[in-house]
């Protein structure tokens, strides 16, 4: 049995602990964030709206997905959505019932999940690894060493971890972007089936009506920005921001109140030119995994997690 550490919680890392855990490895799981999930994240409002604030929906072409959402399905997790947006494609449009960060959770059961770590570096030591983090926050400094380390954060944040090293990263380059959550006082003005998405709108790429979709029980609205506005506005902040991107959004919101607004930033939401491998040994017993390995949807990060996972192998 070999330890593993993956250090990312997003769907490629809880896949591949999954996976490694299922084979009979000893995995520990690491992640900055305050619960799992990374992009599978859900704004929770005050009086019970809530809204996807990353990951919006997922499409499903290969087997091992689709033979994943057949059980999330059956156990009343994730359902279909729409077929397309405006016209049907014939692809369903899958959802999970009460927002993304249900998946996260469901993934999560049984694994030795860490989370507001917030790692430092990844050093060659022993026959393996050693995954170490300051105290931070009243949180206390730590260390894990692993035989297999998977790296599943965004590259460059990988590349910074193992700085110093020797081991070389490939350049890999995201697009970033803004998520406006937004809870209102009534309907949203998102046409059927409750979602959009805009090609040459100067803001925003995507609108999601979370009623719609059965993320919340109430009327909620998530918006993303484009690339461009994301980089554009990225360093802007507070109030004024909030109140250009509501100005921005009016349209969308029709005649309701806006109960609540908030502003999240995703600095790494999509890879530019994703690399052509599922996952990639670095170094000996050194794995990266990912959306920018697995394409930028959540069934290419679900398979670069299943990969990493096979990569690695039973003990």
């Amino acid at each position: 049995m070999a330890t593993v550490a993956v250090v990312g919680a997003g769907l490629s890392g809880l896949t591949a602990a999954r996976g490694l855990s299922d084979a009979g490895h000893r995995v520990v799981v690491v992640d900055k964030g305050r619960r799992p999930g990374g992009r599978l994240a859900t704004e929770q409002f005050d009086g019970g709206a809530r809204a996807d604030k990353g990951a919006q929906f997922f499409t499903v072409r290969t087997p091992e997905l689709a033979g994943r959402v057949r059980t999330w399905t059956d156990a009343g997790l994730v359902g279909e959505w729409c077929r397309g947006f405006g016209t049907s494609d014939g692809h369903p449009r899958y959802v999970v019932r009460g927002g993304t960060a249900g998946l996260a959770a469901h993934l999560s059961e049984g694994l030795d999940v860490r989370s507001s770590v917030h790692v430092e570096a990844v050093r060659p030591g022993g026959r393996g690894w050693v995954v170490s983090w300051p105290g931070r926050q009243g949180g206390l400094a730590g260390v894990v060493h692993a035989d297999v380390v998977v790296l599943t954060s965004p590259v460059p944040q990988s590349a910074a971890l193992l700085a110093g090293t020797g081991v070389d990263v490939p350049d890999v380059s995201y697009d970033a972007t803004l998520s406006l959550t937004v809870a209102l006082d009534g309907p949203a003005a998102v046409p059927e089936p409750g979602g959009v998405q805009l090609v040459d709108d100067p803001v925003w790429s995507w609108v999601g009506d979370n009623l719609a979709k059965g993320t919340s029980p109430a009327p909620a609205v998530t918006l993303h920005t484009t690339a461009a506005q994301a980089s554009a506005r990225w360093d802007d902040g507070g109030e004024p921001l909030l109140a250009e991107l509501l100005e921005a959004a009016a349209p969308w919101l029709g005649r309701a109140g806006v109960l609540d607004a908030r502003v999240h930033r995703w600095r790494y939401a999509t890879p530019t030119e994703p690399r052509p491998e599922r996952c990639l040994e670095v170094a000996p017993g050194l794995v990266l995994a990912g959306d920018a390995f697995g394409g930028p949807r959540v069934e290419g990060a679900f398979q670069s997690g299943l990969a990493a996972a096979r990569h690695i192998g039973r003990p």
